[in-house]
């Protein structure tokens, strides 16, 4: 029966012509590729600098030990290529700054520890504290996930608590809200390559919609074993030369790059009332998928009959949908970053789709400039469209298009010049034009899911405007006075350190920062933490005179003197009880000295209001968190030498009560073993919560203390008792209240030296009968951990 050619797009054209309804704001970026680009200014110099990130291998240990690279792209478990775009010490990272626990950190896919990194890091580039934000929805993109495969290397040891939110691909953004306490919509999309660019899409719609009041959009690639890529040089997508020629004669493929990037979102009249600094505008947006494509394609000479293989058609039609929906002209877009992953069919079919849209639509013989980031730093795959984004927001802010690398010219049948198009063959400054600049963005699925972006430039007169509105007003005080207060803090003493050397060495490349704009980003956009440090300063020079002592210091760089709290304190009341009486420089080194301690003041009191400038964000201790291969785990046996053993059941030997000491010790061993660090590292008297205990580590905590114990240790127990102290002393209480006598020890069971003075009284089994009732704080605690 022949088949009905479908009318269904160009419907559908038509019906979502309306422009949406309010551009979206672009406030704050973060990054981390290859190349050292872990930053969007790092990005940006690695585009001006026209660096080529790809290593020829991947680094050494990634990979198990083996020879996958072969010339033959048929020869059995081997690729093309091995070479790849990689991020270094992937399996590092700071589990005590989001409170996981090492052994559940090493259980995570490290797709979803880079996504937490960098979801912290935009917010500190857009100066937002998350805590201000919690309607903030969440939208993740990912792809593959390798390191389900790296774990199950382990064998049995492979399947833990921890196992099943550490896999599944949606924890990536459930995760991220987790963390930063959000409530709005949170979801992983995966659409292949196009995937972070319709989180993008689907953020802008839930802002629109008014779903949230913020969005985080972002995607991440990491590529930890050989199986992924052997499969991609099977379906023919890999270059053997090891480097993606986009749109050039020689172009043989791609090569794999790894990272990720965020970008915070807002509307753009959102972001203007709260005085946010704007790196760009989303003004529409759209996503289609080819369909089965192959007639429409075929007719267009660029390709075949294959879902992986890209549509002309396809592509076309959504170019046309996201500029309707953006309610622009295509002609008055200048450039757009291209999908550009330097496979034959692919480009030619995404430059017949631009040169239809955009190049027949050019006016005065300029042509459509296009360029692709792969180039530089190879295919992110699902954080692809994200890179994209990244380099074209960073482009309309420099007015400046980078280089696309290793393009010297087109294939002879393809006529760039008729088609309306050019590729960026070399730094080009942006082109004038009357009216705002913009630019697309282009991110391609081999399922046939596309999606586009049309992205306009903030107008100077916005971009550089004081930031006064609801930020709070400068007082006529705080304008006559020079002095500012420069607060910096971290977590940690080493990280506080890191902080203070980053600052150091970014005022010294930045000369052009002003104090109260430091001031402002640092008092008012950051997040404080309990390591923390102060200073009063009328320049930025002092600024860095200071940093550089503290530096030079070997003295823990957050210690202060604790005596002179009070006299802060007595200086701010007599401020406040009457009012010029106290010099504006020392009641500044008050409140510091407060914020020292603790104290958290009224900042739009203390310092007047400036612009969120670029500073260096918080600098993670990142340490290893990795799976371990199971043949160098020592086997547990949950019977310790502690125990004897009676019958069929295992009794906890004897003791006095003078064996306190031992039975903390024990719930600190079974509490180290649980989070995965040794037991001297469990303090006795620290909350739970500050080791990253949840409700899967307190599930499992009470099963090794009942079998320890011989006795039904709810997790409830755990959360009334949130210390090993507290923990102990309930332990003990409810041990010694019980009255059954103590097994006697089995034939050749080995009885315990004095020395050890366990605490624990041997007891059989409860039964149903014996069942202890909670009392009222453990029923609370209950409820609340069910209830979430």
């Amino acid at each position: 029966m022949k088949r009905k050619k479908p009318q269904r797009r160009t419907d559908l054209d038509k019906a979502t012509a309306t422009p949406s309804a309010q551009p979206i704001a672009v406030v704050g970026m973060s990054c981390r590729f290859a190349g050292g680009a872990d930053s969007p200014e790092a990005l940006w110099r690695l585009l001006i600098g026209e660096v080529d990130a790809v290593a020829d291998a991947p680094p050494a240990g990634r990979w198990p030990a083996g020879n996958y690279h072969d010339t033959e792209r048929d020869a059995p478990g081997t690729t093309v290529s091995i070479a790849g775009a990689y991020l270094p010490d992937v399996e590092l990272f700071d589990a005590e700054f989001f409170g996981i626990t090492p052994r559940e950190a090493a259980d995570m896919d490290p797709q979803q520890r880079l996504a937490l990194e960098l979801s912290w890091e935009a917010f500190e580039d857009a100066g937002i504290r998350p805590d201000a934000v919690p309607d903030t929805g969440v939208y993740f993109a990912n792809k593959f996930n390798d390191y389900r495969a790296v774990k199950l290397r382990r064998g049995p040891a492979a399947t833990t608590p921890f196992t099943s939110t550490g896999d599944v691909e949606g924890i990536i953004a459930n995760r991220v809200s987790y963390f930063l306490d959000f409530d709005g919509p949170s979801m992983t999309v995966n659409a292949s390559c196009a995937g972070s660019l319709i989180a993008v899409h689907l953020a802008c719609q839930a802002l629109r919609a008014g779903e949230s009041a913020v969005a985080v959009a972002g995607g991440v690639q990491l590529n930890l074993i050989p199986d992924t890529a052997i499969g991609l040089s099977k379906l023919g997508v890999l270059s053997p030369g090891g480097r993606s020629r986009a749109f050039d004669a020689t172009a043989d493929g791609y090569v794999r790059g790894e990272g990720g990037a965020v970008v915070v979102l807002k509307p753009l009249s959102a972001a203007l009332r709260d005085g946010d600094r704007i790196y760009c505008t989303v003004l529409g947006s759209a996503t289609n998928n080819n369909g089965h494509h192959h007639r429409g394609t075929a007719s267009a000479g660029v390709g075949g009959h294959s879902m992986p293989a890209s549509s002309a058609a396809g592509q076309e039609h959504l170019l046309r949908r996201a500029c309707a929906r953006a309610g622009v002209d295509p002609s008055t877009v200048d450039y757009v970053e291209a999908h550009g992953t330097g496979t034959a069919v692919g480009d030619r079919a995404e430059l017949t789709a631009l040169s239809a849209v955009y190049g027949a639509a050019r006016r005065g013989g300029t042509a459509l400039t296009v360029g692709s980031v792969k180039t530089n730093i190879g295919h992110t795959e699902a954080a692809a469209g994200m890179a994209g984004l990244l380099k074209v927001a960073l482009a309309l802010r420099h007015r400046q298009i980078p280089r696309s690398l290793h393009f010297d010219h087109a294939a002879a049948d393809l006529d760039l010049a008729a088609a309306g198009v050019r590729v960026a063959d070399t730094l080009l400054p942006w082109p004038e034009r009357e009216g705002p600049v913009r630019a697309g963005v282009s991110a391609f699925g081999f399922g046939g899911s596309n999606a586009h972006v049309i992205v306009e430039e903030v107008p100077a007169a916005i971009a550089d405007a004081p930031r006064t509105s609801v930020r709070g007003t400068s007082s006529d005080a705080e304008l006559r006075y020079p002095e500012r207060l420069i607060v910096l803090s971290a977590r940690t003493e080493p990280a506080l350190r890191e902080q203070v050397r980053r600052l150091r060495d970014h005022l010294s490349s930045h000369p052009g920062i002003t104090l109260d704009d430091l001031a402002h980003t640092l008092c008012r956009t950051r997040r404080p933490f309990a390591q923390r440090l102060s200073l009063v300063a009328t320049t930025t020079a002092e600024v860095n005179s200071f940093l550089n002592e503290k530096l030079g210091d070997t003295a823990p760089i957050g210690s202060t003197e604790t005596a002179g709290a009070s006299q802060a304190s007595a200086l701010v009341v007599a401020a406040a009880l009457r009012p010029g009486t106290v010099p504006r420089h020392r009641l500044l080194r008050a409140v510091g000295a407060l914020f020292e301690r603790g104290v958290d003041p009224d900042w739009s009191a203390v310092a007047p209001p400036g612009r969120v400038v670029s500073l260096p964000t918080y600098p993670f201790q990142r340490q290893r968190h990795w799976a371990i291969p199971a043949q160098t785990e020592p086997m547990r046996d949950d019977r310790s030498e502690n125990t004897v053993v009676a019958g069929n059941s295992t009794y906890p030997a004897r003791s006095h009560r003078r064996g306190l000491a031992a039975l903390s010790d024990t719930v600190a061993k079974e509490l180290a073993e649980v989070v995965g660090v040794t037991p001297d590292r469990i303090g006795r008297t620290r909350n739970f919560d500050q080791l990253g205990v949840g409700s899967v580590h307190a599930v499992e905590l009470s099963s090794r203390l009942a079998a320890r114990l011989g006795m039904t240790v709810p997790a409830a127990l755990i959360w009334g008792h949130p210390t090993v102290e507290l923990l102990t002393a309930e332990l003990s209480s409810r041990l010694e209240a019980t009255d059954h006598p103590a097994a006697p020890p089995a034939t050749g069971a080995r009885e315990l030296p004095d020395s050890l003075e366990p605490a624990l009284l041997a007891r059989p089994p409860r039964t149903a009968a014996d069942e202890e009732v909670l009392s009222i704080p453990e029923l609370l605690a209950l409820g609340r951990e069910l209830l979430g």
